[in-house]
């Protein structure tokens, strides 16, 4: 293998890291270490909303229901300092019933502090109401496991 094809592995891995990071850290961390994974300048397009910089999106997704991420199958092209990706997921909230899943479509770019997420693009796929022998119970966020 030569130096060009480990390199390209060791982005898609470090690429997959912030992409699992995403989901994680929203459910486990303060919500500002789930900030740390974006650029200062990304965009969030979400609810035919437009958040441009870090403090726009922080003002709105912190106000968001909390709940359990799973990430699904994902694509990542990579190019150069770039990667352009793609990511189906399943969200279960734990304040109300409403699920919803969907694709992330972002762009995350090499920085001095690694691979961030530039653009993020959340499209929904499906909605639906937890029936009522599985309702998602009230769950502490972030979740603790001391």
């Amino acid at each position: 293998m030569n130096e060009a094809e480990m390199q390209k592995i060791a982005d898609e891995q470090a690429v997959r890291r912030v992409l699992d990071e995403y989901c994680l850290r929203l459910e486990v961390n303060p919500f500002e270490e789930w900030m740390d994974l974006f650029t200062d300048d990304t965009v969030y397009e979400v609810y035919r909303q437009t958040l441009r910089g870090r403090e726009e999106v922080a003002a709105m997704l912190s106000q968001a229901p909390h709940g359990i991420h799973v990430p699904g199958a994902t694509r990542i092209d990579l190019q150069g300092d770039t990667a352009e990706t793609i990511q189906s997921y399943l969200f279960i909230p734990t304040s109300n019933d409403r699920w919803n899943a969907g694709w992330y479509q972002r762009t995350l770019v090499r920085t001095g502090q690694g691979w961030k997420i530039a653009h993020t693009k959340v499209k929904f796929g499906r909605y639906g109401e937890l029936a009522p022998d599985a309702k998602a119970h009230q769950l502490p966020f972030p979740i603790s496991f001391g």
